[in-house]
């Protein structure tokens, strides 16, 4: 286990993107809650796992660490429905959730007969209807993308002793990528969830327009916690380590544009990476993207590497980081990364 030196290390999180399975990643729960870590989020993305039972089953074994969804996206659920499923989770986790809530993608809504309209407005949109819900408030709301008549969370608000525990105060983190999103967080969001795969640079970059969000509405953007997803891929070996990186950071660039865009990585050899997985798949994407984008938007290699990396989002901004450990390398990071 890497030394901590610096009261800053305290906080940090872990990720499950999915996977592993359920009673899995209630047993890694487990062990980061005694390792120190603050929190633990699940994303809701592809069609892999929903984004709350996985967090009912962890919040029922551990007792301090806090759970949060990382993200869940503002389309599949309806607003009183999420509002209602945060509700209950807080139910089972007073005082420790968090909830987290994004627009998705186009690509993970697609099959599921969503279409990606209004991404910013409708995120908008939730989380103005869901502060009121959350504190047992009747809401009447006619909105482009939510429309509420009276609506109202009853029996898990009840009675405060055998509720949510202020369901008011639960934290909302925004997950948000581009300019106009990051504003919208300085504007509404308590924290960000910054996106997997970016590098450093993006950090001093967003710190810009999460400061003209919150100006728009008078708040200190310093308030606003700055949370990021990180992919981490630590190994003994560090080769391996990087190896296993190599290949998310290819399939990733190649799935997500938005994404790719904010990186700094050049848009000529993105789209010949991009090309090259949709001909041959993940191991012909690789051969494209150079090794050295790994280090620019991961932490990847040695444990002392990995450490060395998170320390460095640490000190462009990143207040949370949330590492997102890849394959079987879970356990050697909660063990060893702080």
């Amino acid at each position: 286990m890497l030394p901590m030196q610096e009261d800053e290390r305290a906080r940090i999180g872990l990720m499950f993107a999915g996977a592993p399975a359920v009673p899995e990643m209630v047993r890694l729960a487990k062990r980061a809650e005694d390792a120190g870590y603050e929190s633990v989020w699940m994303a809701e993305t592809r069609m892999t796992r929903d984004g709350f039972v996985p967090l009912a089953a962890m919040a029922m074994a551990t007792e301090t660490i806090k759970l949060g969804t990382g993200i869940v996206n503002v389309y599949t659920r309806g607003a009183a429905v999420m509002a209602l499923s945060f509700a209950t989770l807080a139910e089972l986790a007073p005082g420790r959730t968090m909830v987290g809530l994004g627009a998705g993608s186009p690509m993970v809504l697609a099959p599921q007969g969503f279409a990606w309209k209004r991404p910013l407005g409708r995120l908008r949109e939730y989380v103005e209807v869901m502060r009121p819900l959350l504190r047992g408030e009747p809401v009447t709301y006619a909105g482009d993308a939510v429309t509420l008549v009276d609506a109202r969370i009853e029996d898990v608000l009840a009675e405060p002793t055998q509720g949510a525990n202020e369901p008011d105060q639960l934290p909302f983190y925004l997950g948000v990528t581009g300019q106009k999103a990051v504003e919208l967080a300085g504007e509404i969001a308590d924290g960000t969830f910054y996106n997997v795969c970016l590098p450093t640079q993006y950090v001093t970059r967003a710190d810009g327009w999460l400061a003209t969000g919150a100006a728009r509405v008078e708040r200190q953007h310093a308030s606003i916690d700055v949370a990021m997803a990180i992919l981490t891929s630590p190994d003994r070996d560090s080769a391996t380590g990087k190896a296993r990186a190599h290949e998310f950071v290819s399939l990733y660039l190649s799935l997500f544009p938005n994404i790719a865009r904010e990186t700094g990585v050049d848009e000529e050899l993105v789209t010949r990476t991009r090309a090259a997985f949709e001909e041959g798949g993940v191991a012909a994407a690789v051969k494209q993207m150079p090794l050295e984008v790994v280090d620019r938007l991961c932490a990847a290699g040695t444990p002392e590497e990995c450490q060395a990396r998170i320390d460095e989002y640490r000190a462009a901004g990143v207040q949370l980081p949330i590492l997102i450990a890849l394959g079987d390398s879970i356990e050697l990071a909660v063990d060893t990364l702080r």
